[in-house]
């Protein structure tokens, strides 16, 4: 199938590339269609791991490059050794008593580990605070694509996905609402990049000397996410935006950051201009294409996704939106401290979901430990509270850096930069409670991505610092 040879023909193209940027961002933008791909080809098994294999075929060669030139050595960036003790403790969960077989475990690979290695090709990527922005400016020009696709749906109507795989019909098909997949393999999916993507658009427009048509992307780019955003109806990732960028105005005028402060205006202005323009120009066709519609719920005819976002002021959207994991958690903690077999979650327990029921003890674990709609209690069931406890360590650790960095860093893309990672960075870590955001893509990869740029930022931070010269003696000490 042509769908099969795409991540392959990707993957030659990345190894044999020879600029680190530009595969990253193929890389990138990979990730941002690999939904729609999956979709159109009906979940194949080479597009459902391409990402993978594009990701690892880079850093096979890259290892294998150094090996040959003899500079391959352990890196010395940030929490690597914790990183590379997690990666162990992944391996050595294969021989977990509760374990479903050798095949599910290792297909949760691609939830736990396949996307780490774009931390250290990040970090050796960014030299310099024009090559962060770059690497933005490329983000920024490739969100644009989910965007306009997502947009474009949502006012078409349902025909311009539905009648393109019958796997969308399936993924729509408990929705209450009609919503637009964009390029992703999940109603409202594109709204994750809006929120993973927005926070470093708004970088470009507060950093100073940027060229302009990196602040028209970044302008484009915040206007669409926040129409994305309106017509997906996602609500835990637009309040996670929000919150990503309320942190991040936090640290920067902690800083004095008035140009800052008035970027985040101007985003926040950009989003109510893109509220008026969808319910202006966008809800009207869309609400013409879905009375027109054949072969949809009726209940989609009855409402508007536009509307979702509204009950975020209403009390009871908190109430009711999660049930409490308190209970599953302290199964977890008790019943399997060191986990109940790697891919009992994610997309490997539903890919391999009769091999997990195939026996009496696999099936009474898995009824035990199934769903859970928090971060904790999944990892707890695949890596136990060794695991668990190494990556929410990595995740704090570098929320902390990154704060840390934001409030002592003196080149102003630094500041910026890292004030954004910041704020998506705390806003993983509180959206953990009602979801799993570093158990799938494309937050995974992000998360490594922006671990990454973090990692390169300390480093520029500590070599301007090293060759900053000494301050001139005051006059009296020379006279003395």
């Amino acid at each position: 199938m042509i769908y099969a040879a795409i991540p392959l023909i990707l993957a030659v193209v990345c190894v044999s590339l020879g600029r680190r940027m530009l595969t990253l961002l193929i890389i990138l933008g990979y990730l941002e269609v690999e939904g729609f791909l999956k979709l159109v080809s009906n979940y194949n098994g080479v597009v459902h791991v391409g990402l993978d294999i594009i990701v690892l075929s880079v850093t096979a060669w890259t290892v294998l490059a150094g090996v040959v030139s003899r500079r391959a050595r352990l890196p010395d960036l940030p929490w690597v050794r914790l990183i590379l003790l997690y990666v162990v403790w992944l391996l050595l969960e294969l021989a977990n008593p509760y374990s479903a077989g050798l095949i599910p475990s290792l297909a949760s690979y691609k939830v736990h580990l396949t996307m780490i290695p774009l931390y250290f090709l990040v970090a050796a990527t960014l030299k310099t605070p024009t090559d962060v922005t770059r690497f933005i400016y490329g983000l920024a020009l490739l969100a644009l694509i989910p965007y306009v696709a997502a947009l474009a749906q949502y006012a078409l109507g349902p025909s311009s996905i539905l009648d393109l795989s019958v796997r969308a019909r399936q993924n729509i098909s408990y929705y209450h609402e009609w919503r637009p997949f964009g390029t992703s393999a999940v109603p409202g999916g594109s709204s994750v990049m809006a929120f993973l993507v927005t926070p470093l658009a708004v970088v470009l427009l507060a950093a100073p000397k940027e060229w302009p048509r990196m602040r028209l992307v970044a302008t484009l780019s915040v206007a669409l996410a926040a129409g994305v955003f309106i017509v997906s109806g996602v609500r835990q990732v637009f309040l996670g935006c929000v919150l990503a960028l309320v942190i991040m105005a936090t640290l920067g005028l902690s800083r004095g950051r008035g140009r800052g402060a008035l970027a985040l205006v101007f985003a926040f202005g950009l989003g109510a201009g893109a509220y008026v323009a969808v319910q202006t120009f966008l809800k009207p066709m869309a609400t013409e294409a879905v009375r027109t519609e054949r072969n949809i719920p009726d209940i989609w005819r009855q409402g508007d996704v536009t509307k979702r976002l509204l009950t975020l002021s209403h009390a009871s959207t908190y109430a009711n939106a999660r049930a409490n994991p308190l209970a599953g958690i302290a199964l977890r903690l008790t019943r399997y401290p060191f986990g109940a077999g790697l891919g009992r979650t994610g997309s490997a327990a539903g890919a391999f979901q009769g091999t997990l029921t195939s026996d009496a003890q696999g099936a009474r674990i898995q009824r035990e430990v199934g769903f859970s709609d928090n971060f904790f209690a999944d990892m707890l069931v695949e890596v136990g509270i060794p695991g668990l406890v190494m990556l929410t360590t990595i995740l704090v650790g570098m929320l902390v850096g990154a704060a840390r960095l934001a409030l002592q860093a003196r080149d102003p893309v630094i500041v910026t930069t890292s004030a954004a990672i910041a704020g998506l960075l705390f806003a993983f870590l509180a959206m953990s409670w009602g979801s799993q955001p570093l158990l799938g893509n494309p937050i995974t990869a992000f998360f490594w991505v922006l671990a990454g740029m973090l990692a390169a930022m300390r480093r520029m931070e500590a070599q301007a610092a090293a060759v900053e010269p000494a301050a001139e003696p005051e006059p009296a000490a020379v006279l003395a």
